[in-house]
């Protein structure tokens, strides 16, 4: 479960984020590379909340193999 007092840095404001157990798969940053980017240590992080494009980055929070992509908006 992605905890969202661990937030990647980098992460746009908003309900979105990447925490830091990420382990640089690809998979987010592959399903919408325009929502998801890589920091210095190809950790993942959320570049740009994107509301109209929910449906990736729901599809990407349930693909995440270790569960580091969160929402804690409502």
């Amino acid at each position: 479960m992605p905890d969202p007092r661990s937030r990647n840095p980098n992460n746009a404001p908003g309900p979105w984020y990447v925490d830091t157990t990420c382990v640089a798969c690809d998979t987010c940053t592959d399903i919408s590379p325009e929502i998801f980017g890589r920091d210095d240590a190809r950790r993942a992080f959320v570049r740009e909340q994107r509301p109209a494009e929910a449906e990736l980055f729901l599809f990407a929070l349930e693909s995440c193999p270790v569960e580091a992509v969160g929402d804690n908006g409502d």
